[in-house]
């Protein structure tokens, strides 16, 4: 993508480019030597001296010669654009004194930033970069060898590159997040071109090598999107350093030449809800765009004067009539560079509306757009953004909690990718945690974007987007020593980092244990598939009783529907007879399947292995309540929390409509546990429903009413009767105690009958639970658990189950779940993992706000339960969930084609109530 690459270009004096510990100002001997020569010849050729007593009108407005110097200075450094420097490597080989301790990693499986694959390579990295990448056998790199080189046989392990993030707030918005440390974005005004990350980056973010342990080793931290145009960002390696000049990647090209900057804008929902209450700002894309060109007018302006002057300062005549400084403005100074082409522009923006807007603005000013970021509807535009050749930086499953990344396609990369646009995967952390780039990169494999290209979004790209695909984004003679080992193939559900190494360190390294594990066959080593997009020919219908179904490689559900302990495996049938299971198995199932033909059943052959497993069960924190969270329209309200006489049940308020509901059904989750929705502590009880129903009239839409008590314990509950959590607690013992008697339901959970639901995170919250159930006997249960595997061995002492959310790893968002564990490498085991071992009673649920992430429980099961170990995972969302919430069995049953506790399958068959619900459901029907 050429326009990525910036010409290169001078900057303005003054500006300091941070790099590498010290605070460059570019000195360019060159730019001096033509000021120098252009003063002293007009200085010569005006004869400059005391004027003569009757021309001394003339001069005594003159600029100095101290003005002239520095704004010629500037006219010179207009002509210049920045530059990638392809020699870059090839010179700092050439450039190398210094020979310090090599690391050598050999018998390597290398995937390259554009996905490419090269068995048993070989690898070093001296003085931070690598100076060797070839098939040479070891033993001929390690002659001199030194004492202090480190030699690592890989055993065939995959390795990459560091993985690159073009989209993130790490260090500006530090986790847990506090009002102290929040300095994303400046709001004092619409538009604020001249504020700068790197001014309030926080080099000790808890969060900063907690990402890297998930293998991204550069990022480049950007200013935020709630207004218009908010500064510009600056790219860091992701290493924990005692000064942000430490973490600082160098963006200037070799010859003293400009930095890449990077300016970030934004379009859409955001900025109207930010400033819809103020006189100062937009509170319609209609005001958007005015700031937009009002700001660029406004630099437009501020460019014509610099360019007048410089006009008036290239002959000597001309500089006799300058009088003035050279133009400038602190305020306007950035989004010159842009209109000068010094600066890669980022835009943030989801509609059509938004991308075209701001296209227009573009060509109105004559700015470039190096990338269109968010965009979830980029691909019903993709000719204009092709044509302009702009990359698109996005997300593989990140929609739905607004109207402007509502209906997103899950194919969305893939059609991106395919149609020739570049395609950069994000995680814009903290919004999404920073550590699961790969997890990113997961989904949209899995959704059909290739391989190749998938490895290529979260490394090569983002890397060439930054301009900096001179020295990351590969594993190359001359590049940054930024590589990652891979414990199996990164595109495989739960893959983590074994080691991770940043300019030839070794940041974080997993434990010899994990090492050794990461050497089962279990570890895959290659890409899984892609989910079939195709819909194959097939006798399926929706509303049969009656079916046979052949091709089954694994089945969790036996006769009757029941689920089994152990999988049955091997080359199944199954036989449905008037809406039952009547058979399960393989020769044994012969001749109830020919009775089945004579009788005319019909027959579906799944093309590739199948699996049957019941429907599963999650709790969410807004399913059938809430279709857009940041749309009140859309959602069933919020209570007080604090009417306790008459608890609220979420069964009148579940609208069985929607995409959330429909997709997750699609994807296999059949029942759904919700409670009502509150702003305080108390929620009222929770119902589980089908989540493919079509009313509350379908037969067993509400599948039990009253499910569970719910209430959550934190500072996001406060309310006017509960302020504190010391009020929140006391006033759940009181209801379990005392008070039990205002409300049957209270006796009920007193008793044990009837779950209590404690959302929190804290552990000495859950601590307290804990003693509250050992004083009270209730059944209570903690859903959210960030901390809970410090109590692990009280939780199981006293039966108290967890149902964790979110499940995968460190997101330490808030201040009550800072405590979390981050996962391999930096520890062993996950949280819930530690909880698994201690003998809690372990379910995981879908606590988010967008709703989306519920139809990924079956992967983030597995990832826990770890490779092959399916009935885990399957108890994680089906069985646990049940026993931990004393729910009904489920006789639902789900055939997959292909392994669903891994990417790459789809559901074939849905039955539910007796009958077929659905064959082959596209994920995205609406």
């Amino acid at each position: 993508m050429e326009k990525a690459q910036l010409q290169e270009g001078p900057r303005r004096p003054g500006r300091h480019q941070r790099d590498g510990g010290i605070l460059l100002v570019i000195k360019n001997n060159v730019i001096l030597t033509v000021v120098v020569a252009v003063i002293t010849t007009y200085l010569l050729s005006s004869q400059w001296h005391a004027p003569r007593p009757q021309e001394h009108h003339r001069y005594t407005n003159q600029l100095d010669a101290t003005g002239l110097e520095y704004g010629i200075a500037q006219c010179a450094l207009n002509q210049r654009r920045p530059v990638v420097d392809k020699n870059l490597a090839s010179s700092r080989l050439a450039a190398r004194s210094s020979v310090g301790p090599r690391t050598i990693l050999h018998n390597a499986t290398l995937i390259d930033g554009d996905g490419t694959i090269t068995l048993e390579s070989t690898i070093v990295i001296q003085d931070g970069i690598f100076t060797k990448v070839s098939k040479a056998p070891v033993d001929d790199l390690l002659e001199p060898a030194s004492p202090d080189d480190r030699v690592i046989n890989l055993q065939g392990r995959i390795v990459t590159p560091g993985l690159v993030d073009a989209h993130s707030h790490a260090g500006v918005r530090e986790t847990p997040q506090l009002w102290a440390t929040e300095d994303v974005t400046e709001i004092s005004a619409p538009v604020t071109p001249w504020a700068r990350a790197v001014d309030a980056l926080k080099p000790h973010d808890r969060a900063i090598p907690v990402i890297a342990s998930g293998g991204v080793t550069t990022s480049l931290v950007l200013t935020g999107a709630k207004n218009q145009i908010s500064g510009e960002g600056v790219v860091i390696k992701m290493k924990w350093a005692n000064s942000v000049r430490d973490m600082l990647v160098n963006t200037t090209g070799s010859g003293g030449g400009k930095p890449q900057r990077y300016l970030k804008m934004a379009m859409g929902e955001n900025q109207k809800r930010q400033f819809e209450n103020s006189a100062s700002g937009p509170s319609t894309r209609l005001g958007e765009s005015y700031w937009f060109r009002k700001a660029y007018d406004e630099a437009a302006r501020l460019k014509r004067r610099q360019d007048r002057w410089c006009e008036a300062a290239s002959t000597a005549q001309g500089l006799t009539s300058i009088t003035q400084e050279y133009p400038r403005s602190l305020e306007w100074q950035t989004l010159v560079d842009v209109l000068r082409g010094d600066v890669r522009v980022n835009v943030h923006g989801y509609e059509t509306e938004d991308i075209l807007a701001m296209f227009d603005h573009a060509d109105e000013f004559g700015f470039n757009i190096t990338a269109l970021h968010h965009a979830l509807h980029a691909d019903l535009v993709m000719d204009q953004i092709k044509t302009r050749n702009i990359a698109v930086v996005g997300f593989s499953d990140s929609w739905g909690d607004k109207k402007e990344l509502y209906n997103v396609s899950s194919y969305l990369p893939r059609r991106i990718a395919e149609n020739g646009i570049p395609f950069v995967l994000t995680r814009d952390h903290p919004a999404l945690h920073g550590q699961w780039l790969i997890y990113e990169a997961q989904i949209a494999h899995h959704f059909g974007l290739d391989a190749e290209s998938t490895i290529s979004s979260v490394i090569s790209l983002p890397a060439r987007l930054l301009g900096l695909d001179n020295r990351i984004g590969f594993v190359r003679p001359g590049y940054d020593g930024d590589l990652v080992v891979w414990d199996r193939h990164p595109l495989q559900v739960g893959a983590h980092p074994l080691e991770v190494y940043i300019d030839g360190k070794s940041v974080t390294r997993a434990s010899d244990s994990l090492w050794k594990t990461s050497e089962s066959l279990s570890y895959t080593r290659e890409a899984p598939i892609s989910r079939p997009s195709d819909e194959p020919e097939t006798t399926c219908r929706s509303g049969q009783s009656n079916i046979v179904i052949r091709g089954l490689k694994m089945s969790f559900v036996g006769v009757d529907g029941l689920r089994i302990k152990e999988p049955e495996t091997g080359n199944m049938t199954v036989v449905v007879r008037a809406g039952r299971i009547v058979c399960v198995g393989g020769n044994k199932c012969d001749h109830v399947a020919r009775q089945a033909a004579e009788d005319n059943v019909p027959s579906m052959d799944l093309p590739k292995n199948g699996y049957m497993l019941p429907g599963l069960t999650v709790v969410t924190r807004q399913h059938g309540l809430t279709e857009m969270r940041q749309e009140p329209s859309t959602a069933d309200g919020f209570s007080a929390g604090e009417d306790y006489a008459s608890p609220l049940s979420s069964r009148f308020g579940i609208k069985f409509d929607g995409i959330h509901l429909g997709r997750a059904y699609r994807s296999g989750v059949a029942r759904i546990v919700t409670p009502p929705l509150t702003e305080g502590f108390f929620h009222g009880t929770s119902t589980l429903f089908r989540a493919g129903a079509k009313s509350v009239l379908d037969d067993g839409a509400i599948a039990k009413p009253k499910v569970a008590l719910h209430f959550t314990i934190g500072h996001s509950a406060k309310s006017s009767l509960t302020p504190s959590i010391t009020s929140q607690i006391s006033k759940l013992r009181e209801l379990l105690t005392v008070d039990k008697y205002i409300n049957p339901v209270y006796q009920s959970a007193a008793r044990g009958e009837i779950p209590v639901v404690v959302h929190t995170n804290n552990k000495d919250v859950i601590a307290h639970m804990v003693a509250l159930k050992k004083e009270t006997g209730a059944h209570i249960v903690i859903m959210g658990g960030s901390e809970a595997h410090l109590v692990a061995a009280e939780l199981a002492e006293a039966v108290v189950p967890v149902i964790v959310a979110p499940f995968w790893g460190c997101e330490p968002l808030f201040w009550d779940s800072r405590n979390c564990l981050p996962g391999p490498p930096l520890t062993d085991r996950l949280g819930p993992q530690v909880l698994i071992d201690a003998g809690v009673k372990v379910g995981i649920s879908n606590w988010d706000d967008t709703n989306n992430h519920i139809r990924n429980s079956i992967w983030e099961a597995s990832w826990v339960a770890g490779p092959g170990n399916r009935s885990l995972a399957l108890d994680l969302v089906s069985k646990n969930i049940e026993d931990i919430l004393q729910l009904p069995r489920s006789r639902d049953f789900v055939v997959y084609e292909g392994d669903p506790f891994n990417f790459g399958a789809k559901v074939a068959l849905i039955f539910e109530e007796g009958k077929v619900q659905s064959c082959y459901p596209d994920v995205d029907e609406n």
